[in-house]
């Protein structure tokens, strides 16, 4: 193939879709572009996918809005493959790929014997709820499931922060008493520290 000149007749062409002058294109810039690529990139597939980029977003450009010189051609081809390779550079520090060596999380949702024990450990500790005292009961929803603050407790409380500290730990060893008696092992997998 004969290697056609950077004109404006071959911009415009290009711009149309022209199967000859695309291929001449493609043939003048990938040589050129693999090796650029390959001196700043390590993966084969990266180096593909850049240049594929770089070959789709000047076709496109051209196609909306030409080139005002055509000689030009090749140093706007370069431009565009740097800023190609500068936005994948950013999308890799985003977005970084997990190693191949990377160790498998295992998925705990899908392992019914662990659903089952949660599901056994959540009615416990509703039944153990349900039996403690109203007081008890009452300060431990508002201390762990409600995250109140101790100041704000103990001001619906009617108590100072010293006997607000007495009750939560009379009412967690309650808690923890009667869990062990259910679970003996609890106090080891206790989530809440009761």
């Amino acid at each position: 193939m004969v290697d056609l000149p950077f004109n404006e007749d071959y911009v415009r062409r290009l711009a149309r879709g022209d199967p000859e002058v695309q291929k001449d294109f493609v043939s003048r810039f990938s040589t050129l572009l693999r090796i650029k690529l390959r001196n700043r990139l390590r993966s084969h597939q990266a180096v593909e996918d850049i240049c594929q980029e770089t070959f789709a977003r000047v076709l496109a450009s051209l196609a909306s809005d030409g080139l005002r010189s055509p000689e030009r051609l090749g140093g706007f081809v370069n431009s565009v493959c740097n800023n190609v390779i500068l936005e994948s550079f950013r999308a890799s520090i985003r977005h970084p790929q997990m190693p191949e060596e990377a160790p498998q999380i295992r998925d705990e949702a899908a392992d019914p014997a662990h659903v089952m024990m949660l599901e056994q450990r959540r009615q416990s500790v509703v039944r153990i709820l349900d039996g403690m005292p109203a007081k008890d009961r009452e300060l431990l929803r508002l201390v762990f499931f409600e995250e109140r603050s101790k100041e704000r407790i103990c001001q619906e409380m009617h108590v100072n922060p010293e006997y607000l500290r007495v009750l939560i730990h009379r009412a967690k060893l309650r808690f923890r008493t009667a869990m062990e008696q259910i679970e003996p092992r609890a106090e080891e997998t206790n989530r809440f520290g009761l």
